[in-house]
């Protein structure tokens, strides 16, 4: 499929973290492109241990330097990244991994507001979940334009990062299906029955099974309130 089959180096999905993430992870499997590592691995495999440290050296002042071993050394199985934690370190990883895809999901900032809404808004019971948290969309007060304009700042940070360096990057969303990513990839686009583009998304079940149930019972009381 690719001339190196090293580890991660097939696919940087650099978007932070929204619906669509799981259902390109899993199209990217039925592309071949397997395992992609998505947020729902940091609990599965206790990788907060790694991602926390990794998080204060990125937001150090100054940022202090993380290597690729930095990242091979709990990534070296998966073939790419998407969601939050990995997207945070957009730069880090195109220069860790040069020969990887970059694809960054695009969606407008209200789909993105409401879906948060919907999952993770109040969820911060874990250091990892603070960590998060601040980092998508910070303090209490103002979080939704705070959390917009941090959405939109990561976004063109992803697409600067990418043009300094060279890289070419897709901008696609899930609704245009096979074709821009197929293109993109260079790869054929799946035939036969039930390989249509993967749509449904575990969100949901997922944030219910791995964070408190009261946390997003007060999430989705509020977001029914308005």
């Amino acid at each position: 499929m690719y001339s190196d089959p090293s580890p991660l180096s097939q696919i940087l999905k650099l978007q932070n973290i929204n619906e669509t993430l799981t259902a390109l992870a899993d199209a990217l499997a039925l592309l071949g492109i397997t395992p992609i590592y998505h947020m729902r691995e940091v609990k599965k495999n206790g990788h907060e241990k790694y991602w926390l440290p990794l998080l204060e050296v990125h937001f150090a002042n100054p940022p202090r330097p993380i290597s690729k071993e930095d990242f091979d050394e709990f990534l070296g199985d998966f073939a790419g990244v998407t969601d939050i934690p990995a997207s945070v370190f957009a730069s880090e990883f195109m220069d860790a991994y040069p020969d990887a895809k970059i694809v960054l999901t695009t969606r407008s900032s209200e789909t993105w507001l409401t879906s948060m809404k919907s999952t993770i808004w109040h969820v911060k019971t874990s250091p990892f979940g603070q960590a998060m948290g601040g980092y998508l969309w910070g303090p209490e007060e103002n979080r939704e334009e705070e959390g917009i304009a941090r959405f939109e700042r990561h976004n063109e940070a992803v697409r600067k990062a990418a043009k300094e360096r060279g890289r070419e990057i897709l901008e696609f969303e899930v609704k245009e299906g096979w074709g821009p990513l197929c293109a993109f990839l260079g790869l054929e686009r799946p035939e036969g029955v039930g390989v249509g583009f993967p749509r449904s998304d575990d969100w949901a079940q997922y944030k219910w099974k791995n964070v408190e149930k009261e946390d997003m019972e007060k999430a989705q009381k509020e977001n029914e309130g308005k």
